[in-house]
């Protein structure tokens, strides 16, 4: 987790980066600066989760900060520790979707739970993206099998398939393996020789009619793939000498 601290005091500053570091053992990066312009442009190139900031400080206030940051992350949470506990800066802190309000001197504890919610959160934030993602790839692997099912007697390919779901054929290819175990074009193969099999069995398809029910122009391809995964020629299976080397 990234930690940004901001105060003009330097005791509090650097007490408060010492404490975070020290009771973390160091587990989480804690930066601090003493005026909010340096900590903003800290934050529009590196990725802060929590935010520690005074409130009135010279130059631009704690508020004026968190207004613009929340204009550019709206993600970031933001905790205020301030030596002032007026109403009104609290409500607008509140407005600008401010976490907590501390007022100063902080207990230290108070502080730890804010940071271990803060860190469950994202957590919990990045477990419910994984599975978003597992679902996602879920979702694509299933639509290039039905693909496969709808299509399999026409010209399909890794990249024709990859081109409907609107993937890359590298991570079409990744995905499909790490699912389904087996590599996609494989697949295609096997899915294809599976329903051959069926035709076969119907006497009124001639070979070269089963090769192109079965997705394939070239009768002779066709055959050789046939027994190169079943060990017989087409001929020989609806002949009934079948072995069967591989269970689609």
């Amino acid at each position: 987790m990234n930690i940004v601290v901001i105060d003009d005091e330097p005791k509090i500053r650097n007490g408060l980066v010492k404490v975070l570091s020290a009771h973390y053992n160091e587990k989480y990066s804690v930066v601090s600066f003493e005026a909010a312009e340096l900590a903003f442009k800290h934050m529009e190139d590196n990725p802060v989760d929590l935010l520690i900031t005074d409130i009135r400080m010279p130059g631009v206030s704690g508020l004026d900060l968190i207004k613009k940051l929340r204009d550019a992350n709206k993600e970031v949470v933001i905790v205020i520790i301030s030596g002032y506990s007026d109403f009104a800066y609290a409500q607008r802190a509140i407005e600008l979707g401010v976490k907590r309000y501390l007022t100063k001197p902080t207990n230290i504890y108070d502080l730890f739970l804010i940071v271990e919610e803060v860190e469950k959160n994202l957590i919990d934030k990045s477990i419910e993206e994984y599975s978003s993602k597992i679902e996602v790839s879920n979702l694509i692997v299933k639509k290039a099998v039905d693909h496969i099912a709808k299509n399999y007697a026409k010209k399909i390919s890794l990249k024709s398939i990859s081109e409907e779901l609107y993937v890359t054929p590298n991570y079409l290819c990744r995905l499909f393996k790490s699912q389904m175990g087996v590599n996609l074009s494989d697949y295609i193969t096997h899915y294809r020789m599976d329903k051959a099999k069926t035709y076969l069995m119907d006497i009124r398809y001639k070979i070269s009619e089963v090769a192109e029910l079965a997705g394939y122009n070239d009768t002779k391809y066709f055959s050789s793939t046939f027994k190169k995964i079943y060990g017989v020629s087409p001929i020989e299976f609806r002949n009934g000498k079948f072995s069967n080397k591989w269970e689609g």
